[in-house]
């Protein structure tokens, strides 16, 4: 890989065009003040590039789920790595979300839950099961011997009537072969026994009913007659003495009889119950009687609706009235007032009624409402408990409370009524799931005891502990393990970065920003990724000093797994950890953005900048002087908090004063202040709020004017909110302009000022600034708006100007000011200095007033939020009175988050000035330096979790330092020695504070640690794939070196594709998907995880896999490689309209015009006028129905039908739809031509400006579906000369898919295709290799594909479909002289960049002389191959591993050469090349190699051979050592001659595709090689001219009219024509050899002969395991089963039914020569063919499987399991076994003879090893020995040296081939080898042999 990451000319945001150089596999931090560039560099440079590249490798389908980052603005980024981001921001605010949903253990809880837990009887606790004939059996004989063997009545339960009489009983059991009852249940009516508990019902079936009353009661069913259980006597016995048989017997009939529940009743000698056990074959209780659903993963899940609690809907809580509200004060009697609503004039009659009913009901009104018993209060709030109800009733009974608020919600339409209910609202706990958020059935399945409530609720730590102790048994164990180590390695991780205390129950709002981050952070850890680029944003947040180390760690374990760390950071321990340091200075904002220091940290502490100052101990965060805290301070008191961890303590808090809230992560900080503290302040002062956790009471709290909590939730995030408007400080500015003498002229307001609203701002751009371009699956740009050049006013309203202390300013100007330029410029104008003074305090004075607040940095969004606070207090005129006004208390969370050693300094200014003003400040805080500026410390402790919630010390900070049990105290004392500039000297030399306990002893030699670290991975650079055992893999092991090509080799099946795409390349993308949302996972639904041990060192992977489609009939080279869609982007955006019938360009049209057109056009017709509400978009639209019906229009119109908007139906949601608004409908003419003008101006505005008209009406009184012509207007898009409108430009117009831009001809494939329509997509096997009709260039388009419309469109004077119609190399020379300036220039940047980079690599590739719009079913499978890779390789990035699976398929020799030298530059850029290939060039270009084998299927799977060539060659086990040492001799046979007396196929003028009439000649009865150059025109002469034409010609036996050539001659010998090409076989697992090839009908009919199966009447058809009875019904035929994980991979386990023998029981007890079927299916077929040896028709197809290689097969062997070149040759013998050599004589009189076969195969060496090519060269020459033609498209030399005739299309592809260079027999093609590429190749490997 190469070293370093190189960045020239970083632009983003602040930069000033930085160039710089990052080392791969190092700890960088970057640093410097908030604002200075630190983000734009690290997040919106190095990682959106990182990120964009390797998302790109996906395809456009799964990208647009991804979110691709942003392009950044830079020259160039060489060497990047795959990045993933790991930051603060929390993805998700619903209360829903928690720690569990975002570390997804929820999702993994779930799956093991509904696979692996117990479920337990809400009636009796007990475990509840499904019972099996086996588990009664051993329940009966452990509770017998408990019970002393007593006598055993085994019953089952049957309904009959009430009213039957005992005969009818009596002659009911007899017609079912029983005489006994045991006993009678109870009667009851049927309906009641539907609708008990249970849900069970065990209905009478018509064969259990008596017939005589079969009528009656179903005449009376609707009566529900009485039923009554009879128990009826199955067996009766000992259990001791009973045979297990006849127990067994019993048990299963009972069952079956008993619909599934029996019970077995202990007797004593009377036959009296003693016991009666009850069993029950479904998940129901027996003894209870109630029955349980199957879980789902879903049922576990409170995001879905089946697992939901139905009254919160899965929050835990719900919004209702909270009597701590209505009652604030519990010291107030209710005569005095205690309910707060009642107390106002509007419901003082509640007071009074109240006063009224209480005296009557004896409930005091003068005790205060805490003393009141608790029955009275229960009266007071719930009324009377005789309550009756009715309208009426509150006249005479009272109604309570809450029955009051109950009347007040019916009320709820009014504005004032809905103010005052939410002033009494709050969150309270869900009655009904107590806060579980799940429905009460799902708590009752567990897993060792703990439902999955209880593991929420267990602290992490503890939880991690319980996993390690579970187990599953037997087959469950394995299916649960992939989930169980999941979890497992979830909980460690979190445990890693300090989190243990966390619940998965904690909501991830609550959590701070450095909880987030480490929670992604585990994440990261989880993916194990080498090779990749972690960007990091503060990880130390939020941790306490004492545990940063941990951070540091977990940085160092992921650089030293050959990972490169971009973290940035302010925490010293972290800058000190770090390899290398980079300071982004000097100063924030525009002052910054260049590098002020890169150097080690060791070198910092001597540098000038102000990073260095502070870590060299020159400057200091300077703490001001204590306010002190004596025993008169006045003091706010918590008493008795133990809310969540909490152990009941009490806390004083000085009013005041700064106090700061210390202690480790997940002590009770956020706890005590958050949720206790905070909402009990504010239920004081009758906010509403959410139910404060459990504490005693506050007291003091008289002493405060208001409590605000400053937290970490992000500020606005449009463009338009800004600093000035933030603070407050821009209405002031308004009214200042809104005073000048020019404003006032014209009647301007202070509205007009405003650039969100009103008529002043840029009408263009709303007030932004910016043009928003939306660029679909581009990033969006944003474009200075050109009309008002940014600054976000009418040029009118900017010509007002303020006239201040003799200096003029424009509200723009204004906007574009510093704050430190405003304060400077409204000097003495208070209400401005008032606003903009709290930003300079918080040191914001650098920043613009009009910037938009999304462009700040964390740090200054963090510091603007307390500039707001600062300046509203302020305002509230705080600061001007005495102290002896009431001050507020401000909370703040973490307030230095984001802030470096300076920033933390002026903000300690700015709190002395809140604490100047009179106010509070309570912080919670880790910094040291904050905490050592305190006035008084609250320290908690010890630890986190359970182990904290302690008071540790409560002081002044030196009080804090002196307590041994403060962690807080021994890291302020620590940091206090270490920060003098002597302590901090000799930390650098030696490490660091923290970090030097990490760095263990220095070796002998006096290297550090990490420089040892270093030279192990640079050592070690490989990935190790450890005990691997993947399908046929046995346990291997294999080391796979970085930045190397290696080659993957072996015989076919050895298992090389499982070793490469199964194992390496599956497990890297999946490890680097799982840094992705779950909802891009579940779209790009990664890999299952591969059966192996271990996987070390894995890159993020790409696999470039050759897919046999070429693409369907409207795809084309353009599409494939994605140019296409880049150039619709580029003419949506930039292409000018032309109308197709004028040429000229289309403009804007008023509505008069369309008034005018409309009169002329339409005079006398009854017209309808729509307006396009929606156009071609998918989704419900039920909202839309509602607007409309809301605004009186009564339908719409829906794909031309018109539907009534009150019965909305439910819209397909992903189908496109169109829907129309019908505003108007008139009869055109001059006397209402005003009312067509108010119309036509009405449907513009709805439709935004367009419309169209709809005619004629009158046929809709019979049909409302009835067909309207229809015609399109815009005022915006119209044609001058002719008017015609067109429709809003959109990418769709130029799509070949879409009815929008496909031509109406053709439908989008450029020919006309007999039969095609819209509803075709083109990719349909029908069009593509089983089409047989003529393709004819469509009239209509001439092949361009698109309609007039989207061809009128034109760029730069070209349209779409002549750019399209360019061959690369000249669409290259186009782009790349391309200039393009100002606002296309913006908007094209990233086009313009994609598209020249695909070209310059399909160049590179050798394809240069393709056209664009070639259509993909016409390139050969060497184009289409080189294609993918070019559209893969063009994202350059670096520490990527590509697997590439045989890309030297398809290609020639020469191609090869080409591909090859692409392969090597990819690996040049520091990417690790694993090919899987049998190509002997590409395996001697190797410098690794890997070679799987000896056999193949189950005989392979090892690993032979590991290393260079020669090692290979030398290694004894190698087939392929054995083929490169001693290559094949060729010819292997003589080669027959070919002389002027050969009988011939003679192609005449052969002129498809690229062919330039091509005369070309095939020998009969020989071995023919067609060859040359990819894209020369072989494929398109033997399978398209030559086989094409003689299939027809053969079956009509005559001339058929020749498609593609003038005629063929000579084919009269050929009896039959057959092909074999590369389509793939069948793929589900019920596919197989023994099916595809078709002798299983055979074997089938074989065991439908014998005795057994004629003596059950069985049929073949019973053997068969695709359908009918003989399959396991279980798995339906496929041997296996899936059980489904959801977002996980699905896990296949053999069925446990037919033990993978894909037949049922009955179905396998026939056998046939001591096998059954399923023996059969898993024989090999080696020795299948000795046991089918007297079954010639079986034995033939299996014969010719051992001859192509394919004896190590089994006959059932599932399809998905076979390897590319296993499916070919199967395919191969398919064919093969169609035209027996043997038989078909055909008898002509006397005579007979073979039939005379052409076979035509293409490319049949395929995915085939060497080996296997030597048995497929012998099974050729043994076709052509028994009398047949054969021609092979082949680019393999071994083939094309054995051929007797060649012939070498060529000389180059494409345009530059479709001619026969030579044609003649190998020798005779070695000599003109000047001319023939074929030639050379084949001269070189023949010297070589």
């Amino acid at each position: 890989m190469n070293p370093t990451i190189r960045i020239t000319g970083a632009r983003q945001n602040n930069l000033k065009n930085l160039d710089l150089t990052l080392n791969t596999g190092e700890l960088t931090v970057m640093t410097g003040v908030s604002g200075s560039g630190k983000s734009s560099l690290a997040f919106d440079t190095l990682y959106a590039e990182g990120q964009r590249r390797y998302v790109e490798t996906f395809s456009p389908y799964a990208r647009q789920f991804l979110d691709r980052m942003d392009k950044p603005l830079v020259d160039k980024i060489e060497g990047i790595l795959p990045a993933i981001a790991i930051d603060q921001t929390n993805p998700v605010r619903s209360s829903r979300s928690t720690v569990g949903t975002m570390t997804e253990l929820n999702d993994h809880l779930k799956l093991l839950f509904a696979r692996g837990a117990h479920l337990f009887c809400r009636g009796c606790g007990q475990a509840v099961c499904r019972d099996s004939a086996a588990s009664i059996l051993a329940a009966m004989g452990k509770r017998s011997a408990e019970s002393g063997d007593p006598r055993l009545v085994v019953t089952f339960p049957i309904q009959v009537p009430a009213n039957f009489t005992e005969d009818e009983v009596r002659g009911f059991l007899d017609q079912q072969g029983y005489t006994r009852v045991h006993e009678n249940q109870n009667t009851e009516p049927a309906s009641s026994l539907k609708e008990s508990e249970s849900g069970i019902s065990v209905a009478t079936t018509e064969s259990n009913a008596p017939k005589s009353k079969s009528k009656s009661t179903s005449k009376k069913s609707h009566a529900a007659p009485a039923l009554r259980t009879l128990q009826v006597v199955q067996d009766r016995f000992r259990f001791s003495s009973a045979e297990t048989s006849r127990v067994m017997e019993a048990l299963d009939i009972a069952l079956k009889m008993g619909n599934g529940l029996i019970s077995v009743h202990a007797v004593d000698a009377d036959g009296k119950d003693q016991q009666v056990w009850k069993f029950s074959d479904k998940l129901h209780c027996a003894d209870c009687n109630i029955s349980y659903s199957n879980p789902l993963p879903s049922t576990f899940s409170f995001n879905s609706p089946l697992g939901a609690c139905e009254s919160c809907r899965g929050f835990g809580r719900v919004i209702g009235i909270d009597f701590g509200l209505v009652i604030p004060d519990e010291n107030k009697t209710l005569e005095g007032g205690a309910i707060k609503p009642w107390q106002t004039p509007s419901y003082k009659e509640c007071q009074v009624e109240l006063e009224k009913y209480a005296k009557k009901a004896n409930v005091s009104i003068n005790t205060p409402w805490k003393y009141l018993p608790p029955e009275h209060q229960d009266w007071v709030l719930h009324g009377d408990p005789l309550w009756k109800g009715g309208n009426q009733a509150w006249k005479t009974q009272w109604y309570g409370v809450q029955r009051f608020f109950d009347w007040l919600e019916t009320k709820s339409y009014k504005m004032h009524v809905r103010v005052l209910l939410s002033k009494y609202r709050s969150y309270t706990t869900c009655p009904s799931c107590h806060g579980a958020r799940l429905k009460p059935d799902a708590l009752l399945w567990r897993i060792d005891g703990k439902s999955i409530q209880d593991m929420m609720l267990t602290p992490i730590v503890q939880l991690r502990e319980f996993f390690d102790t579970i187990r599953f048994e037997g087959a469950m164990d394995a299916a649960m393990d992939l989930v169980l180590t999941e979890v497992k390695a979830r909980l460690k991780f979190l445990c890693d970065v300090g989190l243990g205390y966390l619940t998965l129950d904690r909501q991830s709002r609550t959590l701070s920003g450095g909880e987030v981050q480490r929670i992604n952070l585990t994440t990261a850890l989880g993916t194990s990724l080498v090779n990749t680029l972690f960007v990091l944003d503060e990880p130390s947040i939020g941790l306490h000093p004492r545990d940063i180390h941990r951070v540091v760690e977990v940085m160092h374990r992921l650089r030293d797994a050959g990972n490169t760390l971009v973290v940035v950071e302010h925490d010293p321990q972290v800058m000190i950890a770090a390899d290398r340091i980079i300071d982004i200075g000097p100063g924030p904002g525009e002052r910054g953005g260049r590098i002020v220091f890169d150097g080690s940290p060791n070198a910092l502490k001597n540098a000038t900048t102000l990073t260095g100052k502070y870590m060299g101990g020159q400057l200091k965060v300077e703490a001001p002087r204590p306010l002190p805290v004596t025993s008169s301070t006045p003091r706010l008191l918590l008493e008795g908090v133990t809310a969540n961890n909490l152990k009941n303590i009490s806390i004083e808090v000085p009013l005041g004063r700064l106090v700061c809230v210390t202690g480790v992560s997940g002590s009770g900080k956020s706890t005590l202040i958050q949720d206790v503290l905070y909402p009990g302040l504010l239920k004081i002062q009758g906010k509403p709020t959410e139910a404060p956790g459990a504490f005693d009471r506050i007291l003091g709290a008289e002493q405060i004017a208001g409590v605000v909590m400053v937290d970490q939730a992000p500020i606005g995030k449009t463009a338009r909110s800004n600093p000035a408007s933030y603070v407050g400080a821009f209405d002031p500015i308004r009214k200042l302009f809104a005073q000048a003498p020019l404003a006032r002229e014209r009647g301007y307001t202070t509205g007009t000022f405003s650039f969100n609203s009103g008529d002043g701002r840029c009408p263009t751009c709303g007030g932004t600034g910016f043009e928003h371009v939306e660029m679909q699956f581009l990033s969006d740009v944003y474009i200075r708006c050109p009309d008002c050049d940014g600054k976000r006013f009418r040029p009118e309203v900017r010509e007002v100007e303020v006239e201040h202390l003799g200096r003029r300013a424009s509200i723009d100007a204004v906007l574009d000011m510093t704050v430190s330029e405003a304060l400077e410029f409204f000097k003495g104008l208070r209400d401005v200095q008032l606003g903009l003074a709290p930003l300079e305090d918080v040191g914001l004075e650098y920043v613009k007033l009009g910037q938009p607040v999304p462009t700040l940095s964390g740090g200054e969004a963090q510091r603007l939020k307390l500039a707001g606070h600062l300046a509203e207090a302020a305002r509230s005129g705080i600061s001007t009175t005495k102290l002896a006004k009431k001050g507020s208390l401000f909370l703040f969370d973490e307030p230095t988050t984001g802030l470096h050693f300076d920033d933390v300094s002026r903000l300690m200014r700015a709190f002395r000035k809140l604490l100047g003003a009179g106010h509070t400040l309570l912080i919670i805080e880790h910094n040291l330096d904050v905490i050592r500026a305190a006035d008084w410390v609250i320290d908690l402790g010890p630890e986190g979790g359970d182990a904290g919630g302690e008071l540790i010390a409560v002081g002044t900070p030196e009080d804090i330092m002196q307590n041994p049990r403060s962690h807080t105290g021994t890291a302020l004392l620590e940091y206090t020695q270490a920060m003098t500039p002597e302590a901090i000297s000799a930390v650098l030399t030696t490490g660091s504070m923290q970090t030097a306990r990490l760095t263990a002893e220095e070796p002998s030699q006096g290297r550090s640690l990490q420089t040892v670290l270093k030279e192990k991975r640079r050592f070690s650079e490989n990935i190790d794939i450890l005990h691997a055992r993947e399908h046929n893999l046995k346990n291997i092991s294999v080391s796979i070196p970085h930045d190397k090509f290696t080659v993957i080799t072996g015989v076919s099946g050895s298992g090389k594709s499982t070793l490469a795409f199964d194992i390496l390349f599956n497990e890297g993308q999946r490890r680097y998907l799982e840094s992705l949302n779950a909802y891009a996972r579940a779209i790009v639904q990664p890999a299952g995880k591969p059966d192996v041990d271990a996987i070390f060192g894995i890159p993020p992977t790409v696999a470039i896999e050759q897919r046999t489609s070429r693409g369907g009939r409207k795809s084309t080279v353009a599409t494939m490689t994605e140019i296409h869609h880049f150039l619709r982007l580029l003419y949506m955006k930039l292409g000018t309209q032309m109308c197709p019938t004028c040429q000229v360009s289309v403009e804007p049209q008023s509505a008069d015009q369309i008034v005018a057109r409309i009169l002329r056009d339409h005079k006398g017709q009854h017209i309808g006028l729509m307006a396009p509400l929606v156009t071609a978009r998918k989704g419900f639209y039920t909202d839309l129905a509602k607007w409309a019906s809301g605004k009186g229009f009564t339908h719409l119109r829906v794909d031309n039908e018109f539907i009534a908007t009150a019965k909305w139906p439910r819209l397909d949601r992903f189908k496109e739809h169109t829907i129309e608004l019908p505003v108007a409908d008139l009869t055109v003419g001059s006397d209402n031509e005003a009312q067509l003008r108010e119309a036509v101006r009405h449907t513009l505005e709805h439709g935004q400006g367009v419309m169209s008209i709809v005619w004629p009406l009158n046929v809709l009184h019979q049909n409302l579906q009835a067909e309207l012509q229809q015609e399109q207007f815009s005022v915006k898009r119209a044609c001058p000369s002719c008017g015609t409108s067109f429709p809003e430009p959109d990418p769709r117009m130029f799509s070949y898919n879409s009815k929008h831009g496909w031509c109406t001809g053709c439908f989008g494939t450029g020919l006309q295709l007999q039969g095609f329509d819209a509803e075709q997509t083109g990719e349909e096997t029908a069009w593509n290799a089983w089409y047989e009709g003529e393709t004819h260039t469509c009239n209509s388009c001439h092949g361009a594909r698109l309609n007039p419309v989207s061809r009128a469109v034109l760029w730069r004077e070209k349209s779409i479909a002549e750019l399209a119609s360019l061959p690369v190399s000249d669409a290259h020379t186009f782009f790349t002289s391309l200039v393009l300036k100002g606002r296309d220039a913006e908007i094209a940047r990233d086009i313009m960049a994609e598209i020249r980079g695909r070209l310059q690599f399909m160049q590179e590739v050798g394809l240069g002389y393709l056209a664009l719009d070639r259509a993909a079913p016409t390139l050969s499978g060497g184009e289409a191959q080189r294609i993918r890779l070019a559209a893969q390789l063009g994202s350059n990035m670096q520490g990527v591993c590509y697997v590439l699976d045989e890309p030297t398929i398809g290609l020639h020799p020469r191609d090869n050469r080409i591909l090859l030298g692409a392969l090597s530059k990819l690996e040049k850029n520091g990417n690790t090349l694993v090919v899987v290939e049998h190509d002997d060039d590409t395996i001697r270009r190797a410098e690794h190699v890997i070679d799987i084998g000896p056999g193949a299927g189950v005989r392979g799977g090892r690993v032979v051979a590991q290393g260079t060539l020669k090692d290979l060659m030398d290694a004894p086990e190698s087939a392929t050592g054995h083929y490169l040492r001693q290559p094949l001799r060729h010819p292997i046979q003589p080669r027959r001659p070919v002389d002027q007396n050969t009988a011939m196929i003679t192609v005449k003028g052969a002129r498809l595709h690229n062919l330039r009439h091509v005369d070309a000649h095939f020998p009969i009865g020989r071995l023919s090689v067609v060859t040359g150059v990819s894209g020369s025109g072989k494929s398109t002469l033997a399978r398209e001219v030559l086989l094409d034409n003689l299939s027809a010609a053969v079956s009509m036996r005559t001339d058929p009219d020749w498609i593609g050539c003038d005629a063929i001659e000579g084919w009269q010998k050929l009896d039959r024509v057959l092909e074999v090409d590369q389509t793939p076989i069948g793929k589900t697992p019920r596919s197989c050899p023994a099916t595809y090839i078709g002798f299983w009908d055979d074997v089938r009919k074989q065991f439908a002969d014998t005795n057994e199966s004629r003596i059950r009447g069985w049929t073949a058809a019973r053997f068969s395991f695709n359908t009918g009875d003989g399959r396991c019904p279980i798995c339906e035929g496929q041997g296996m089963r899936t059980l489904e994980m959801s977002f996980l991979p699905d896990v296949k386990v053999p069925c446990d039914a037919c033990g993978g023998a894909r037949f049922n029981t009955d179905t396998l007890s026939v056998r046939m020569r001591d096998k059954h079927a399923g023996d059969v299916l898993s024989m090999e077929v080696d020795d299948a063919i000795e046991y089918f040896a007297a079954h010639p028709r079986v034995r033939h197809p299996l014969q010719l499987m051992q001859d192509v290689g394919l004896g190590y097969l089994t006959l059932g062997q599932p399809s998905p399991t076979l390897s590319g070149g296993e499916a070919q040759r199967i395919k191969l013998v398919s064919e093969l076994a169609k035209a027996r050599m043997t038989e078909g004589v055909i008898t002509t009189g006397r005579a007979s003879r073979l039939p005379h076969t052409l076979y035509v195969l293409d490319e049949p060496t395929v995915g085939l090893s060497m080996a296997d090519v030597e048995k497929l060269i012998r099974v050729l020459h043994r076709l052509v020995e028994a009398g047949n033609t054969v021609v092979v498209i082949e680019h393999n030399l071994d083939i094309i040296a054995e051929a007797d005739w060649l012939l070498d299309m060529g000389p180059e592809g494409g345009s530059g081939g479709g001619q026969l260079v030579v044609e003649g027999t190998p020798e005779h093609v070695m000599k003109v080898r000047k001319t023939s590429h074929t030639g050379e190749v084949l001269h070189d490997f023949m010297q070589r042999k």
